[in-house]
């Protein structure tokens, strides 16, 4: 199952450099944010169900730009990342595609995705299968934004959605990607959501994909920016549910500006977080005067659910 991609291609014909690694489930968004800081645009995660532990990451190149060199320094990039996490990478493998090779890979293996007992998710180009039609669509065509719904992390707060609809709330979705968590609680009933993003890319695949699903912008209000957009958005009105899937050192970055978006009762769903990272995570929201409320695992990846402390 693909879990990321770009589809923004050339009209030219030329040749491709494809790297293929296996990796660890641990490091995708590790390796996620280390190729968008390269301004590296054109990857996949592409993963097996029956594979708990391995995803492959491809990547691909324009030939001419690209050196041995440079081909080289990636690669060590890619094997220094995950160092600190103690894991080692297998030997990659480089591959020359055509142009119309990458125009379709990753479209190839995104079938229809059910998540807990409401939500389907549905690549925008296949009809609904006749056994989901009771289901709440989703109909996604992520583009080059992070989230199509197959990431541990993802699903964990769909599910948690699924569990405990937002009928009636306001929410805000911190680092959108491709608007799929706003989808999501739009279908199951939210009274209006706030999207925002600092990548511009994930700005117009969240907006696309708001128009797939009929949604108009006074439902859902997309913009570039982080907490500091959000709080200007909503200056007449406080956030009841807060959903940041980051990772956890950016979480903690914006944890402290919480508090001015999100009313008394308001609660906070934190996903992006490593197992490893919960007690972390933990120590430093409660002087921030936040409580958890439940945590969430699956696989190595966890969720937690904060509340205003009652004084």
């Amino acid at each position: 199952m693909l879990v990321e991609q770009n589809i923004n291609l050339p009209n030219s014909q030329f040749v491709w450099l494809r790297l293929e690694q296996v990796i660890p489930f641990e490091l995708e968004d590790s390796f996620y944010w280390l190729l968008k800081n390269l301004e590296i645009s054109r990857f996949s995660f592409e993963q097996d169900p029956g594979n708990n532990s391995t995803q492959t990451l491809f990547v691909w190149l324009p030939l001419s730009e690209w050196s041995v060199r440079d081909q080289q320094k990636l690669v060590q990039s890619l094997i220094s990342l995950a160092k600190p996490f103690q894991l080692s990478l297998p030997a990659c493998k480089w591959t020359q595609v055509k142009d119309e090779d990458w125009s379709l890979f990753w479209k190839k293996n995104w079938k229809p995705d059910p998540i807990g007992k409401l939500i389907l998710i549905l690549p925008a180009w296949l009809d609904v299968p006749k056994k989901y039609l009771e289901r709440k669509i989703i109909l996604l065509d992520p583009g080059s934004a992070f989230g199509t719904g197959s990431h541990p992390s993802t699903r964990l707060c769909i599910e948690a959605l699924d569990n405990d609809p937002p009928v009636g709330k306001t929410i805000a979705d911190l680092g959108c990607g491709s608007g799929i968590l706003s989808l999501t609680c739009l279908k199951l009933g939210a009274k209006r959501a706030f999207a925002v993003d600092t990548d511009s890319l994930a700005i117009s695949a969240t907006k696309i994909n708001s128009a797939l699903n009929g949604f108009p912008e006074h439902l859902l209000n997309v913009s570039l920016g982080s907490i500091n957009e959000l709080e200007v958005n909503i200056s007449e009105t406080k956030i009841d549910l807060l959903l940041c899937n980051i990772l956890a050192p950016v979480i903690k970055s914006l944890g402290p500006g919480f508090s001015k978006i999100i009313g008394y009762k308001g609660k906070v769903i934190l996903s992006g977080l490593l197992v490893g990272q919960i007690k972390e995570l933990q120590e430093f929201f409660l002087p921030l005067g936040w409580e958890v409320l439940d945590i969430q695992t699956k696989e190595q990846w966890a969720l937690m659910l904060l509340t205003r402390k009652m004084s």
